[in-house]
């Protein structure tokens, strides 16, 4: 990219270029860990069982750490504490395991060796853990949604944001300008987002949660079921209350996911039943 056009065209030549990388499927595709692959892999096999799935796990102990911390967590409480692998996938069981473990992989996802976009990056992972605790606990008020599909929503709302500041790192124009990131990001990285988790064969679901969180439009009937994209778009508004943030200052009213979720002109405030501790505690696992 030619550092001497003025920043302007510095700007609309990064975009030109990230929408041609999106038409031609040459978006930089971020890595998932080896370990949740072979996991994965195993637990999606129709012979698998809980003694294969163990021993995969087993060889990251990072990973089964925490498997095992969010299996005691307040999120999935139990009558009796897990203290193995193999209680701990017992406890959630197959289809909750596999969705655990995307979930803790994505640390990995958002590490970066470059000093220029890690503060951003750390920023990032701090945000979509939060909208991730939050998707997870609006989700526990609906019997036809899954609290772990909900958090792993949450976590991979803005995933898109990664090839972008990626893309950016060594553009100093860019990087060092949060008005210009945030411009691209903002117009991006929701096309982005789709692209990259079609390429993680993600369930739909979770395709849309990507391409349409941002999106306070959208508005599928207040007779349709409350559904994920509803949840993260929430939890994500309700992440940067008391910032300067843009979605701070949005008219909850005029929000149909909100709406949907029971925002009313006598009382425009979510509910759930959790307190800063909890929250705390769950975000510990992730970190």
């Amino acid at each position: 990219m030619n550092k001497r056009l003025d920043p302007k065209e510095i700007v609309d030549e990064f975009i030109s270029d990230l929408r041609q990388d999106l038409q031609n499927n040459g978006i930089q595709i971020p890595t998932l860990p080896d370990i949740s692959i072979q996991a994965l892999f195993t637990i999606n096999r129709d012979d698998s069982s809980i003694d294969e799935i163990t021993a995969v796990v087993a060889r990251d102990t990072a990973m089964a750490a925490r498997l095992i911390r969010y299996a005691n967590s307040p999120i999935y409480r139990g009558l009796s504490r897990c203290t193995t692998i193999k209680s701990a996938i017992t406890r959630l069981g197959l289809e909750k395991t596999k969705n655990v473990v995307l979930t803790l992989a994505m640390r990995d996802v958002f590490n970066t060796g470059h000093r220029g976009i890690r503060s951003r990056m750390e920023a990032l992972w701090n945000h979509s853990v939060e909208v991730a605790i939050l998707s997870s606990l609006l989700a526990w008020q609906y019997r036809h949604l899954d609290q772990e599909v909900a958090l792993l929503a949450g976590l991979v709302h803005d995933v898109g944001v990664i090839p972008i500041l990626n893309k950016a790192k060594n553009i100093d124009v860019i990087v060092e300008n949060e008005k210009y990131l945030d411009m691209i990001i903002a117009s991006l990285h929701m096309s982005v987002g789709r692209a990259i988790l079609k390429a993680w064969n993600f369930d739909q679901q979770m395709i849309d949660v990507a391409a349409e969180h941002d999106n306070l439009k959208r508005d599928p009937g207040d007779d349709a079921p409350i559904d994920y994209v509803d949840i993260v778009q929430a939890a994500n508004i309700e992440s940067y209350q008391s910032t300067g943030h843009r979605l701070a200052k949005v008219d909850r009213l005029g929000v149909p996911s909100l709406r949907r979720l029971g925002c009313t002109p006598e009382d425009p405030t979510l509910h759930w039943d959790a307190d800063q501790a909890v929250m705390e505690q769950v975000s510990r696992i992730f970190m």
